[in-house]
């Protein structure tokens, strides 16, 4: 994605809907942390999405951001490109991937390197939009609509691949905002209970995905040795022959 696009993207969280997207995932995020322990929390996407982490009950909080941000934030924050995150492997006992992996030219190499930096039984969210959806719908239906800006769709089925592959077991998952993507305050209150709806029954056409993986503890393997040079047998008597006999002259 170009530059452009990011920051329109850093803008549209700022109106009805983007707003809307971030309370959702933010409430969603809560229940999904309860009991959830950890010092270290990294959220990896745009200046604008710091409210998902700094709810959050862990201490020390880390924004990891592409898009430069000239204003000053009430949290550490980190400027650099996505190809490679300038973090120690294994430091992170939490990371947050809203959106981002659609925004990239290279998610699968963006969350290979947000797996490299979790801890062991550590934990991963990413947070996507669900092209099975109204949303979705829209978009495809009415591609000049600009409700929200241009980005990639990822299967959540690809995506847990990928997660498989990098050692990580998937614990948690859920789908939230049922409703249309409508402009107006009013309209979006008034069908407040198709979220109801779409949580009771577990409807699969929730406009945002987010699934929630912890790193596996790999085993250790206890090795045998093994003798490179074999210890030739020794044959042991079973009796010990008495003394010889002398013949007397």
């Amino acid at each position: 994605m170009s530059h452009r696009t990011i920051v329109q993207w850093n803008q549209w969280l700022d109106n009805g809907l983007g707003q809307l997207t971030q309370r959702s995932e933010q409430q969603l995020l809560e229940n999904f942390l309860n009991g959830t322990y950890g010092k270290h929390a990294v959220l990896i996407g745009l200046p604008r999405q710091i409210e998902l982490i700094k709810a959050l009950d862990l201490p020390c909080h880390l924004l990891l951001t592409s898009l430069p941000d000239h204003q000053k934030r009430d949290i550490n924050t980190i400027e650099s490109n996505l190809h490679e995150l300038p973090i120690a492997s294994g430091s992170v006992d939490l990371v947050i991937l809203p959106h981002i992996l659609e925004l990239v030219d290279n998610p699968r190499q963006l969350l290979s390197e947000a797996c490299r930096i979790v801890k062991p039984e550590g934990h991963l969210i990413i947070c996507g939009f669900n092209l099975y959806s109204l949303w979705g719908l829209t978009k495809v239906l009415r591609p000049k609509n600009e409700f929200m800006p241009k980005h990639h769709y990822l299967h959540q089925g690809t995506l847990k691949k990928w997660l498989h592959l990098s050692d990580f077991e998937l614990v948690k998952q859920s789908q939230i905002l049922y409703r249309p993507p409508v402009q107006n305050a009013g309209v979006l209150n008034k069908l407040q209970f198709m979220e109801w709806l779409g949580n009771q029954c577990h409807l699969p056409w929730g406009a945002i995905y987010v699934l929630m993986a912890q790193a596996k503890v790999l085993p250790l393997t206890p090795i045998r040795l093994r003798w490179k040079q074999r210890i030739p047998a020794v044959s042991v008597p079973t009796s010990i022959p008495g003394p010889t006999a002398r013949n007397s002259n």
